[in-house]
């Protein structure tokens, strides 16, 4: 598989997506979910710092 290459935008986008999920998935209980849902947002929040 090819590695991809993001833009800080498209980082941005995905990170605002992952947090609207887990928002959605702490209101229907589902916590474990929701946390992996922010560590994977974090992550692509630290990706687009680099951009900075």
């Amino acid at each position: 598989m090819k590695p991809i290459t993001l833009t800080k935008a498209e980082c941005v986008r995905r990170a605002r997506n992952l947090n609207q999920q887990a928002i959605a998935y702490r209101s229907c209980g589902k916590k474990v979910w929701a946390r992996e849902l922010v560590q994977k947002r974090k992550q692509y929040m630290a990706a687009a710092r680099l951009f900075a």
